[in-house]
């Protein structure tokens, strides 16, 4: 009886708070979807997609490349054609975290596992690109990351991006031992609601909320009334794409230290680990429910629990789309929950 009178509480509140301004101030108009934006010439307009991780492969002795052994990784990378990307991967089997996370668990969740956003650039001419990282989860990581590029298309007609890292961030292509082979994932039967998300999203800010016998008792960035949360405003992406899928970085403004060595201790994994985090997936909406809601889907995340649907009640006002998830009854008989505020990115912008 308890989770059902939750569950109706639950309901009502988020029917409440859906009244909620999306965001404090007057609503810009709406920003085309970013499949309306003219697509950058030559290879850079090639690049425009999201793109599923196939395989990793090495260069043999004798010049051949082959398949890493034992490969066994899944991930994104989408670039935008307002000239932002992002990229997931991550090892498919890893160990679950303890509630909170060991160091040494930390260690190990971010052993393999690769995440960064920010804008590129394509130097068709030299037939390379560069990432230009906004945030990543190695906070002490090289800002340009240069990749060489080719393009091939499979037998069964499938397009392939393949990615090689330049040599100590610069050298030569022939002189690479190691390169990541993508697909081009095709471009889904979205319906309108669902094109309204498509584009990369800054994060402005952040709120939470409280609710009691139907009233609002407290809205603001946890301890100001009204006030906003910018801990992790401005170095924070959430994307959703054409093809149906979605990722998002969430990582803090300030305090990520550089690691002292190549690779983290525990204590410094555990100190990353805390300061970034984000998923990637699909998405769908469901426009027509009341209120409207969207789920991501999951297919890989920071934290290496279960995947699941993460359910999201969404508002959009002008340029700015607000997600929040289900509210929560506290201890002390509230409703209590979240939203976060994004603005759609325009040409260019970091």
């Amino acid at each position: 009886m308890r989770s059902v009178t939750r569950s109706l509480l639950a309901a009502i509140a988020v029917a409440a708070v859906v009244s909620i301004p999306a965001a404090f101030g007057a609503a810009k108009a709406a920003a085309p979807a970013e499949s309306a934006v003219q697509a950058p010439a030559g290879d850079a307009g090639r690049f425009v997609g999201t793109y599923s991780l196939v395989v990793t492969e090495r260069k043999e002795a004798g010049g051949a490349w082959a398949a890493t052994p034992d490969f066994n990784s899944n991930g994104y990378i989408i670039y935008s054609n307002t000239g932002q990307m992002a990229v997931h991967i991550q090892p498919k089997v890893r160990q679950r975290l303890s509630n909170p996370p060991k160091p040494e668990e930390a260690q190990a969740a971010l052993r393999g596992y690769v995440a960064y956003f920010g804008t590129y650039t394509v130097d068709g001419a030299g037939r390379f690109v560069v990432h230009h990282r906004v945030g990543q989860i190695n906070p002490g990581g090289a800002v340009d990351a240069k990749r060489y590029y080719d393009f091939v298309t499979t037998p069964q007609g499938r397009e392939r991006l393949i990615l090689t890292p330049a040599p100590n961030g610069d050298g030569p292509k022939d002189q690479a031992t190691s390169r990541l082979v993508w697909e081009r994932q095709e471009m889904a039967p979205l319906s309108a609601e669902q094109k309204k998300f498509v584009g990369f999203w800054k994060l402005l800010y952040t709120d939470t909320y409280r609710m009691k016998d139907g009233k609002m008792v407290f809205h603001g960035n946890g301890t100001t009334p009204g006030g906003r949360n910018t801990a992790r405003a401005g170095t924070s992406y959430i994307i959703y794409t054409d093809s149906g899928h979605m990722m998002v970085h969430l990582m803090d403004r300030e305090g990520r230290t550089k690691w002292a060595g190549a690779q983290a201790t525990p204590d410094e994994a555990l100190r990353a680990f805390q300061s970034y985090s984000g998923y990637f997936g699909r998405f769908v909406t469901y426009e027509n429910q009341s209120p409207q809601y969207l789920i991501h889907s999951q297919q890989g995340a920071t934290n290496p629990a279960t995947y699941s649907d993460q359910q999201r009640f969404y508002q959009f006002t002008g340029d700015v789309l607000r997600l929040g998830g289900p509210p929560r009854l506290n201890d002390a008989g509230e409703l209590e929950g979240g939203h976060l505020y994004w603005q759609k990115m325009k040409m260019g912008e970091k």
